[in-house]
């Protein structure tokens, strides 16, 4: 009986401090701690799509991760990529500027080498920061997958308390035992 108490309250309790770490409104800071990307397996009726989140944040940095409910993760990775763009916009620019001006081709040699080289700089730049913003918009989407599932699996946790009649088995025979049965499902 005493064996029975101690796993009741042990269940009890562990469910209890599960359920504490896995509220709504959990951001992706929080969850990476709890979840593991490395550890996703694809289910039917998961919402956020790891290879369309990886698709659009190469394209647009910061768009994966802002569909999956990350905004400000979206929006910090967005502004971020915008100013790798307008770095490469700019010395692309400065390079075209000094290769042609006034019809003379290369006016100042020195200075569109100098500018070219920091294109091809910004331009590889960008193509790195855009595999960098897929790899975590990847990350982020298999995470905040997991998390929806156990939400809902948490939402449909269901506890059931109903009276019981065995037979318990006696030196004398069978003889009748109420009691009361636990159920729980999760």
């Amino acid at each position: 009986m005493k064996r029975l108490l101690f796993f009741a309250l042990f269940t009890v309790f562990f469910a209890d401090t599960l359920s504490a770490q896995i509220v709504p409104g959990l951001q992706y800071s929080d969850l990476k701690n709890i979840y593991y990307a490395r550890e996703y397996k694809h289910m039917p009726g998961d919402p956020y799509s790891p290879v369309l989140s990886a698709v659009g944040s190469f394209f647009i940095p910061g768009l994966g991760q802002f569909c999956c409910g990350e905004r400000g993760r979206g929006l910090g990775m967005f502004a971020a990529g915008a100013a790798i763009d307008a770095a490469m916009i700019f010395s692309l620019n400065q390079f075209v500027y000094y290769l042609d001006v006034n019809g003379a081709l290369f006016t100042d040699v020195d200075e569109a080498a100098k500018w070219a080289g920091a294109s091809i700089g910004f331009t590889v730049g960008a193509v790195v920061y855009g595999i960098i913003s897929s790899i975590d918009a990847v990350n982020v989407a298999k995470v905040r997958n997991m998390y929806y599932r156990d939400l809902n699996k948490l939402e449909t946790m269901e506890l059931k308390l109903y009276p019981s009649l065995n037979f318990a088995r006696t030196q004398k025979g069978a003889t009748p035992a109420a009691g009361v049965t636990l159920s729980l499902q999760f």
